[in-house]
C-alpha cells in the first residue's frame, strides 16, 4: 500500500467515524430508529437506548482508531523513504 492510499483510507475511516461521533448521538439514534421503524431491530433500539448509544460510541472509537492507524502507517512509510 502506498502512503497516499494509506492516507486516503485513514481519511475515509475518520470521516466515516465522524458520522457516529457521540456528539451527534441524538441524531444518530433518531436516524437509526427511523430507518428501522416497524421492525424488531427498531423496537430493540428504542427499548435499549443506552445500549444502542454504547454501540454507536464503540463504532466511533473503533473507526477513529483505525483511521489514525492508517495515518501513522503512511507517516512511517514516508519516514523510511
Amino acid at each position: 500500500m502506498t502512503p497516499q492510499q494509506a492516507e486516503s483510507r485513514g481519511l475515509a475511516w475518520v470521516l466515516g467515524g465522524f458520522v457516529f461521533c457521540p456528539c451527534h448521538l441524538p441524531l444518530t439514534l433518531w436516524a437509526i430508529a427511523a430507518a428501522l421503524s416497524g421492525t424488531a431491530a427498531g423496537a430493540l433500539v428504542l427499548q435499549h437506548v443506552y445500549l444502542a448509544g454504547t454501540v454507536v460510541t464503540a463504532i466511533w472509537a473503533g473507526a477513529t482508531w483505525r483511521g489514525i492507524r492508517y495515518f501513522r502507517a503512511a507517516a512511517r512509510v514516508c519516514e523510511r523513504s
